[in-house]
């Protein structure tokens, strides 16, 4: 699922585009924790919702199997 971060700050506008959704809620809390407002977007723009999607990937992590 590719999603892009967007972030506005102190110092300008942040766009990173990922393909791994666990990388790019990472980088919006750090991007928060450093001053920035941030978000998820989908490629055509619409707003993800992060609870939702943490609630997918700790799900999509319990059903993997063990090594």
């Amino acid at each position: 699922m590719s999603m892009i971060v967007k972030a506005e700050g102190p110092s300008g506008s942040a766009k990173i585009h990922s393909d791994d959704p666990k990388h790019a809620l990472g980088l919006a809390q750090y991007l928060r924790t450093i001053g920035y407002s941030a978000w998820l977007e989908d490629t055509n723009g619409n707003e993800i919702d992060e609870k939702a999607l943490k609630m997918a990937i700790s799900s999509r992590h319990a059903d993997a199997p063990s090594s």
